[in-house]
This record gives C-alpha cells, sequence and structure tokens, in this order.
C-alpha cells in the first residue's frame, strides 16, 4: 500500500508553460495484463514502450496515481548529464569507479539522445555543456580536483574565471566554474508528454489511478487501484521517490522534497542588464548550494531547498515560504533584477540512496522494481526502463550486466534514526553552503 498518496501542487514552470493535455481515463473494472507497471514517470514510459515494441502481442497496463510525467520527471531542474562532480581521492580503484559510474550515466544520455533526435522531440535540447560554480574561494579545490579526474578520463572541460566567467553566465557573483562537456540542458515537462506521445497501442495508459494494494501470487500479480484492478503476469514497480510509500526498498532509498522558483521570460531590458548570454546550467561545487539556469526562453530558475518533509508535498503556504529562499539566491546573483520576477513555485521529490546507488532488480521472479537516481533520473531513468522491459521479456543485454555490476544501494538506518541522520547531514550541508544557497 501507497501512503501517503502522491498529490503535487500545480505551480510547476515547466507545466505551466505548456498546453494542458487531457487527462487519460482511470482504470474502470477488472483488467487482465501481460504487464503492468506502477508509475509513469521517465522509467514507467519508457519501459511501457520498449515492452510493447519487443512483445507487440502484448498488453501492458501503465498506471499512475496522478497525471503520466507530471511527477519528479518533469519537476526537476532539466540536467541531463554524463558526469558529476567528484570530491573523493584519485585512487587507481576510486578512478575505476568513477570511470563505471561516467560510462552508466553516458549510456544513458545516449539513450535519451537517440530518441530525441529518432523522433524528433521539440524539448528545447541544448547540449552545450554544463559549470559546476562557486562564490567561495576554499570551495575551489574541489574544482581543481573534478578537473585533474576528468582529465585523467580525457573528458573535454574547461576552467572559468573574472571576466571569462562573468561574461558566460552574466553575473559577477561566481569567483570559478567548471565547464564540462558532456552536459544536455532541456524542458522536462516537454520531454515527458513526448514519452507519452511515443506510447504504442498496445499500451493502456490509466492516470489518477493511485494503487491501494498490490500482491503476487503464485504467477500471478494483483494490482488495486480506486476504482479497478488490475491481473497481470509481471508487475514493474517505477515510482521512484515512493518506494518507501509503498513499503518498497524502504531500508535502501529514501525521499528527499525540493523546492523551485522560476521568473517569467526576462524583456529586452532586463536581459540586457545581465549582459545577453546564451543560456546555461549552473550546479554549485558545494551540496546543498543552489542550482541555478537560464532557459532558451530567458527564464531564470533557482533551486536551493533540500529537506526531509514527512509528507513528501507541501501546501501553498508553506511553498511561499520557501520562495523568499529563492528571491534572495536570485539577488545575490543578480542585484539589477527585481527579486519579484518569480511567476512560478513548486516542489518535487527525489530518491536518494546512502552510497550514491541506483536500484535496479527482482523483488520476486514476476516483480521488479527501478529507481532511487540521486538526482540523476532524466538519463538513468530512461535507460533502466528500457532494460527492465527487456528483463521483463526474459531477455539479457550487456547493458543490464553493467547495472547490475555496479554497487547495490547499501542498507539504510531504522527510523527514526535515519530522518535525524539525514536531517543533521543536510544542516550540515546547508551551513557549508550558506553562500551558495
Amino acid at each position: 500500500m501507497f501512503r501517503p498518496l502522491p498529490r503535487n501542487d500545480q505551480g510547476c514552470g515547466w507545466l505551466t508553460s505548456l498546453p494542458p493535455r487531457q487527462p487519460r481515463p482511470a482504470l474502470q473494472a477488472e483488467q487482465q495484463a501481460d504487464l503492468v507497471i506502477v508509475g509513469a514517470g521517465y522509467t514507467g514510459l519508457a519501459a511501457a514502450r520498449h515492452y510493447a515494441l519487443l512483445n507487440p502481442q502484448a498488453k501492458v497496463i501503465l498506471l499512475d496515481g496522478q497525471l503520466a510525467a507530471e511527477g519528479a520527471s518533469a519537476r526537476n531542474s532539466g540536467y541531463l548529464v554524463d558526469s558529476t562532480l567528484n570530491d573523493g581521492h584519485m585512487s587507481a580503484n576510486g578512478l575505476q569507479q568513477y570511470r563505471d559510474k561516467y560510462a552508466l550515466n553516458k549510456a544513458g544520455l545516449d539513450c535519451v539522445a537517440e530518441l530525441v533526435q529518432a523522433h524528433q522531440i521539440d524539448c528545447d535540447w541544448d547540449a552545450s555543456g554544463k559549470f559546476h560554480a562557486t562564490a567561495v574561494p576554499a570551495h575551489e579545490a574541489k574544482l581543481e580536483r573534478f578537473s585533474r579526474l576528468l582529465g585523467e578520463l580525457e573528458l573535454e572541460h574547461k576552467m572559468l574565471t573574472g571576466a571569462d566567467l562573468q561574461q558566460r553566465l552574466g553575473t559577477s557573483y561566481y569567483s570559478s566554474a567548471l565547464w564540462t562537456q558532456g552536459g544536455v540542458m532541456l524542458q522536462p515537462a516537454k520531454l515527458g508528454r513526448a514519452y507519452i506521445d511515443l506510447l504504442p497501442d498496445n499500451v493502456c495508459l490509466c492516470e489518477n489511478s493511485p494503487v491501494l494494494h498490490w500482491e503476487s501470487q503464485s504467477r500471478r500479480v494483483r494490482v488495486v487501484t480506486p476504482l479497478g484492478q488490475v491481473t497481470a503476469g509481471k508487475l514493474l514497480l517505477a515510482v521512484n521517490g515512493f518506494m518507501a510509500a509503498g513499503n518498497i526498498k524502504r531500508k535502501r532509498a529514501f525521499p528527499l522534497t525540493l523546492t523551485a522558483s522560476m521568473t517569467r521570460p526576462l524583456n529586452a531590458e532586463e536581459y540586457d542588464a545581465i549582459g545577453k548570454p546564451q543560456p546555461w546550467g549552473v550546479l554549485s561545487a558545494q551540496a546543498m548550494g543552489a542550482t541555478v539556469r537560464l532557459t532558451q526562453d530567458r527564464r531564470l530558475m533557482v533551486r536551493n531547498t533540500v529537506e526531509v518533509w514527512p509528507r513528501i508535498n507541501m501546501t501553498g503556504r508553506q511553498l511561499m515560504r520557501r520562495q523568499a529562499i529563492h528571491e534572495r539566491g536570485l539577488q545575490r546573483r543578480f542585484p539589477q533584477l527585481d527579486g519579484r520576477l518569480f511567476e512560478s513555485l513548486w516542489s518535487g521529490v527525489t530518491c536518494i540512496s546512502g552510497n550514491n546507488a541506483q536500484i535496479f532488480e527482482r523483488l520476486q521472479p514476476n516483480v521488479m522494481v527501478a529507481g532511487c537516481y540521486n538526482g540523476g533520473g532524466i538519463g538513468l531513468a530512461t535507460l533502466f526502463g528500457q532494460q527492465m522491459a527487456h528483463m521483463a521479456s526474459g531477455q539479457m543485454t550487456d547493458t543490464i550486466a553493467q547495472i547490475q555490476a555496479r554497487p547495490q544501494a547499501t542498507r539504510l538506518p531504522p527510523q527514526p534514526l535515519l530522518g535525524w541522520g539525514v536531517r543533521m547531514r543536510l544542516l550540515r550541508d546547508r551551513i557549508l553552503a550558506r553562500k551558495e544557497s
């Protein structure tokens, strides 16, 4: 049983910038399927499409508690990346671990890129790379270590400081930044909509169909929603941040709630005031520092709060308190702009593990689970969904072997110790990042 049930706010700027679409009908009565998938985010949508293509005679039922691709898939910051900031040592063992991690992230990026190219998906694709930046000189050593690591792997990157950095970003706030070539910025809600449109005819998407209960009996599984139920041969659980809420791998995965705000498009005068830079995406060199983007349509997005939130979703009043933090983050970087430019505000759920590992496994012979992307969900979720389709079809692939060779998510402490520990770590990181929020 999933408690609490998902209940997203309606303020996500990525979604409100798109025209509304007609929801698919909820699951009704008793249905039969070859595969039932719970969760219609990137993972569930990719798995449903790929399984249906591999098994054109099969029936797939895809369930979502709200609207498909409008949970975490539409609420992230739109970063599709291969390399991630590594603050560790440069031992041979550490280098190989990072190389393996990079290879999996790169496979996820390539997976999405192939879909976008093959189907000419309009998702504001921008392959100009990403920045890891700091406003604190003491944090520059992290970027220098990261630069050495990227050099060992022969990955294209460049350090920027001073006037060059200010001209590229339109702000003098950051003292230095490391640009990596292997990064794509995109509009995540547009990508999610495209994944829905790509579903084959033998996939039945049922929205507003939260799962109340599921069980596995012999060779069949049964999934119950408020208005109907599905009996199927196989079940894939692709609920990511709601794994703990559904008592799925709750001892190895933990949800965090993030909030973000986005401005209206900057007018010509405002855009000129920040130097007319090209679109960019900045990740903080310090954990809990702000993630900031300038989009193709000249909007600024700030995400600088991460919290353990008992009910996962936030009310409007709770969100507004976070927007004040976003406004301060915006004005630190762009004092020439009005902090009241924000026109959208939203929350979203991510899923983490204790050792930054993902979950991709069988719970039972006919029950599978995938998720826990630790903030890298666009590429990995798409890749894991496709590979889960192969696994559900009884096929072994080189990519499945690659995923299974990665470390498994470590066991987490029991509650309430886990919640206390995560809150203390977030508080520590928030203090260290206070000048980069």
